[in-house]
């Protein structure tokens, strides 16, 4: 099972590349990276039409813009069903087949469907497929939840609020949670309003009180006051 915290320290790395596009590059690298999967397709979604608009997608290391790909999600049952559930969902070949719209042409040596929503809170903003999975890979309900997980901290990356620069001690997330922490917001509240989890609200809590050099929560919050970072 893949731990939260490793793709949390992947992700780290990604928030500090200098561009949004090379964020989303390197989104698609760490999520081929630490999931059993040979290739990624990166697309916006908009619940207006039910659009699936193509960003990029990578494929033996090779990356390709694919803005020509436009879908009618409702025509796509397999990622329709992700999208209104908010959760990462694994296809097999006769689920798959059974599961596409006969309108639908599937290659031939496609056998298994990965589709991974990219949420923002509550909304989801898009979301990455996998055509083609590592042989013996298994998707079970662990390793689903792990993606889903990773689509949300995703989300967070690329709609995260930006502060002033120079008080980058901690990264966006970080900041947006102890924000809210100084706001009074309970760690089951800030799990519920950035859509992740009480584990993972945690877990920023303890980088961000170990970057102020501080004792707990509120020496931290403290901290952020007198650092200016919090006004």
């Amino acid at each position: 099972m893949i731990k939260t915290s490793t793709f949390l320290e992947k992700l780290y790395e990604i928030e500090n590349v200098a561009s949004h596009e090379k964020q989303i590059i390197a989104v698609l690298e760490t999520y081929i990276d630490i999931f059993p999967v040979l290739d990624a397709f990166l697309c916006r979604y908009s619940p207006i039409g039910y659009l699936g608009e193509g960003i990029i997608s990578m494929q033996q290391n090779e990356i390709k813009y694919i803005h020509d790909l436009r879908y009618d999600i409702r025509t796509l049952p397999t990622i329709m069903a992700a999208i209104n559930q908010k959760q990462a969902k694994f296809y097999g070949d006769r689920e798959l087949f059974e599961k596409t719209s006969s309108n639908y042409v599937i290659d031939s040596n496609i056998t298994s469907f990965l589709i991974t929503p990219i949420l923002s809170g509550t909304s989801v903003i898009g979301f990455i497929y996998s055509e083609r999975i590592e042989n013996d890979a298994e998707f079970g309900e662990e390793m689903l939840s792990c993606l889903t997980e990773f689509s949300k901290q995703v989300g967070l990356i690329l709609q995260a609020p930006s502060y002033n620069e120079n008080d980058k001690l901690l990264s966006n997330r970080e900041f947006e949670v102890m924000k809210k922490i100084s706001s009074g917001e309970t760690t089951k509240e800030i799990a519920h309003s950035l859509g992740i989890s009480e584990l993972t609200v945690k877990q920023y809590v303890k980088l961000a009180i170990k970057k102020l050099d501080a004792s707990n929560r509120v020496h931290a919050v403290a901290e952020l006051f007198r650092r200016g970072i919090l006004s």
